[in-house]
């Protein structure tokens, strides 16, 4: 009886061994996996800045492009536009029942002008009319 019980326990004692070798190994599979995956991770981030710095690159170089106009030109823009009394004599002669089409085609105005004229019109009739007469 005496070798059954060292028999046993020799037999225990082997599946324990091995139960912790699998163990082990196991446990070394796991680390070498997520080291694998730390360093994919590692690369895609990499890849993943380096694109976010190549973008940043060139709006740098865009905006450094997109240059304020050089005084000539806003010289020629500011003589287009109408001077201070020719914008007085339109919105003078502007009646007070014309539409912003009416006007744009008219006086060859942008939309905003002519939406702009239209509303000066309109308060000027407002303030013409006497306190007692509707709104």
């Amino acid at each position: 009886m005496n070798y059954l019980n060292t028999n046993y326990l020799n037999w225990i004692h082997e599946i324990s061994q091995s139960a912790l070798a699998a163990a082990v190994l196991i446990l070394g599979l796991v680390i070498v996996l997520e080291l694998r995956s730390i360093a994919k991770l590692r690369r895609t981030v990499e890849t993943q800045l380096q694109r976010v710095f190549e973008q940043l690159d060139l709006l740098r170089v865009e905006s450094q492009e997109a240059r304020p106009p050089e005084p000539a030109q806003s010289v020629r823009t500011l003589s287009a536009m109408p001077t201070l009394p020719a914008v007085r004599t339109a919105a003078t002669a502007v009646p007070a029942g014309k539409q912003v089409d009416e006007l744009s085609a008219r006086q060859s105005l942008g939309a905003g002008e002519a939406r702009l004229l239209a509303s000066l019109a309109a308060a000027r009739a407002r303030l013409a009319r006497p306190v007692g007469q509707g709104s």
